[in-house]
């Protein structure tokens, strides 16, 4: 078992003691449930369902449609502190990834569109599949959590991360705005900019404390048109709690580039027209990953 050392003293992670723990290829001891703390802007949007499709070919789940279209939501994350890393030390890292809600592929599901709030999907038919992520170091180049987070998400959970790090930049601009840049391997992925909702007159504000069922999240399975970046396919859970600020995307405050220069990423968001209509930032993100609902089960 690793240590814990008075990190993530937040009420919360009391409930999720250590039960587990996992030595990566990066030599880190990861801690299970993983535990980690962030502040986050997510952007809401949809592409065309059509397209999205393209990449579900090969996979035994198809994404949901809302009026006619593939909800997807891009994650821009800065991790405080995470269990990815050594155990004397903070590890943050920043991330970005792409997930949509999907259901097995003979139960398609169909909803309408009557807001840009349709886009944030909660029905009990669907789960999460998280569908690319880059992982990249902080503002201070330290990179080790990062590392540690691909070498662990990839190993336990299959998370479809790639294994390169990517060149990752989140700041808040003042207290109303936050930019995220994407570059991998020397190519642009997408840069954004935007106000954060609780700036916005009329923003809503929703505390959050949640998990999901024990197979209620799933990662890809390996695509073999684009192989090499998916170790394996699991169902799995996760817990999070936080305060979380909505508001309508407003192009006159927000702007999102997707250069695509890259064909892992950016270049499917891009590919599928993927068009933000709503964002959510929180400042006290906390989540945990538990391990797989595969793992342990008696024989």
């Amino acid at each position: 078992m690793t240590r814990d050392t008075g990190r993530f003293s937040e009420q919360w992670f009391t409930q999720w003691p250590q039960t587990d723990s996992y030595l990566a290829s990066d030599g880190h001891v990861a801690r299970i449930p993983l535990r980690l703390k962030s502040t986050n802007l997510v952007v809401y949007g949809g592409a065309d369902h059509a397209e999205t499709l393209k990449e579900f070919e090969h996979e035994a789940f198809v994404p949901v449609s809302v009026g006619g279209r593939t909800p997807v939501q891009l994650w821009c994350n800065n991790f405080t502190d995470t269990d990815c890393g050594p155990t004397d030390r903070l590890n943050p890292y920043l991330e970005t990834w792409f997930s949509f809600p999907v259901t097995p592929r003979e139960s398609p599901l169909e909803l309408p569109y009557e807001s840009p709030f349709s886009l944030n999907v909660e029905h009990p038919a669907a789960i999460n599949m998280t569908h690319r992520v880059l992982c990249g170091g902080d503002r201070t180049g330290y990179t080790v959590g990062a590392g540690s987070a691909i070498a662990c998400g990839r190993e336990v959970w299959g998370f479809p991360k790639h294994p390169g790090l990517a060149d990752l930049q989140f700041d808040y601009l003042g207290s109303e705005a936050v930019s995220f840049t994407a570059r991998h391997q020397g190519r642009r992925v997408y840069t954004l900019r935007a106000r954060i909702p609780e700036s916005v007159e009329g923003h809503v504000s929703v505390p959050v404390d949640a998990r999901t069922a024990a197979d209620g999240c799933v990662t890809p399975k390996q695509n073999p048109h684009r192989a090499g970046f998916v170790p394996k396919q699991t169902r799995y859970a996760i817990a999070m709690a936080a305060t979380m600020a909505f508001s309508p995307w407003d192009p006159s405050t927000d702007q999102l580039d997707v250069q695509g220069e890259d064909d892992h990423f950016g270049g499917l968001l891009k590919s599928w027209n993927f068009t933000p209509e709503l964002k959510m930032h929180t400042r006290d993100f906390k989540v945990v990953a538990l391990k797989p609902a595969g793992w342990g089960v008696p024989l």
